[in-house]
């Protein structure tokens, strides 16, 4: 019954026959009449105000919990459908997950060389936590961009959609109007003929010869306007035509110059993030540097005290093998480099499928 709540036009309701119903150990009137405030018919009987007041009295404690838990459920669902409106407009961005660090938590999953270095202490923890603000702050940037990208082009896209629709109207607007004058003058010159036709009806039927100067008047004129509706109503199946071919080329022209300026929007777009994940690429081998200085001194000094104690298992196996180490560097640099490179495709990638669909959608 509170789900009812959510119903605002609920104006009747009848639980006869309901399981709900049979309790005779509750007042089920009063209880409905409590928790929908809005109900003015319960099993066809209206409610009344005395009795409304009654049951709020009764069910005080009750209507207090489930306004409350009505309060968080819509609180909750506006959020939710906050998150995503927003998730929605940075997919259209083409920057989602990019609004914090997403990127670097990517880079370390699935990351089992750069786990086991990162086993050498606090000094790879704080490089480790410079690396995430780098990242951080380049992909704040292009995320920044992709905002302000996917604003330029929804401008673009309104007032391409905007400028369609008013040429479409216009020239509908066009059509109707030559369609009313062409049912004006239709409707004239059929009172033309249906006057012209009753006066040879008249002739004839009172013995005048079919031959006769007038009758040859009178038939000259409902010929003249035949031709007349024959050649307006050409006249007006030309103008429709070529209204709708001036349409379908000037949407044509439209179309294309649409699609030149998107594709140019998001070239530039792609072009400018691509900058920043070249940045994203250089902070990454900065970083895998930086390790190897880390991991070496780390080695270098457990080896000469021969102090192995603290070191942990899966890093003790490479202690005197340097190329292992270097190869676990060389394969954490490559997992990152991966996925810099795969969110980086992702946006030219998603940047070009955009323009194909709303193209192709634009020529349906």
């Amino acid at each position: 019954i509170e789900r009812f709540r959510f119903m605002t036009n609920l104006k009747v309701l009848n639980l006869e026959g309901n399981p709900v119903a049979k309790r005779t150990d509750f007042c089920l009137l009063l209880y409905v009449i409590a928790i929908l405030p809005k109900l003015n018919y319960y099993e066809y009987t209206f409610i009344k105000n005395e009795l409304r007041e009654e049951a709020c009295a009764l069910f005080y404690r009750e209507l207090r919990e489930v306004e409350d838990k009505q309060e968080q459920e819509i609180q909750s669902r506006e959020l939710e459908e906050l998150e995503q409106s927003e998730a929605k407009r940075l997919a259209s961005s083409f920057v989602e997950h990019l609004d914090g660090h997403q990127l670097f938590e990517s880079l370390w999953r699935g990351d089992e060389d750069g786990r086991i270095l990162m086993l050498v202490g606090q000094q790879a923890v704080e490089l480790a936590d410079e690396y995430d603000k780098d990242i951080f702050e380049l992909t704040q940037e292009i995320y920044k961009l992709g905002l302000e990208r996917f604003g330029e082009r929804d401008e673009e896209i309104q007032d391409f959609l905007n400028n369609l629709k008013e040429g479409q109207e216009e020239l509908q607007i066009m059509g109707q109007k030559g369609i009313e004058d062409f049912l004006q003058f239709k409707e004239t010159i059929f009172e033309e003929a249906r006057t012209t036709l009753r006066q040879l009806e008249y002739n004839t039927m009172h013995g005048e010869d079919e031959e006769s100067p007038e009758n040859l008047v009178l038939s000259d004129i409902v010929d003249k306007l035949n031709i007349q509706f024959e050649d307006a109503m050409n006249d007006l199946w030309q103008t429709l035509m070529t209204q709708e071919l001036y349409l379908h080329e000037a949407i044509e022209e439209s179309t294309t110059n649409f699609h030149r300026k998107i594709a140019e929007l998001m070239s530039k777009f792609v072009e400018q993030s691509q900058s920043f994940f070249v940045q994203l690429r250089e902070i990454s081998v900065h970083f895998s540097e930086n390790m190897t200085e880390i991991v070496t001194r780390f080695i270098s000094t457990k080896l000469a005290l021969q102090d192995f104690d603290d070191v942990p298992s899966d890093l003790r196996m490479c202690m005197e093998d340097r190329d292992a180490i270097l190869n676990l560097i060389a394969g954490m640099k490559d997992t990152h480099t991966l996925r810099i490179d795969e969110r980086e495709d992702r946006i030219a990638t998603r940047s070009k499928e955009f323009i194909d669909q709303m193209i192709d959608n634009l020529n349906r």
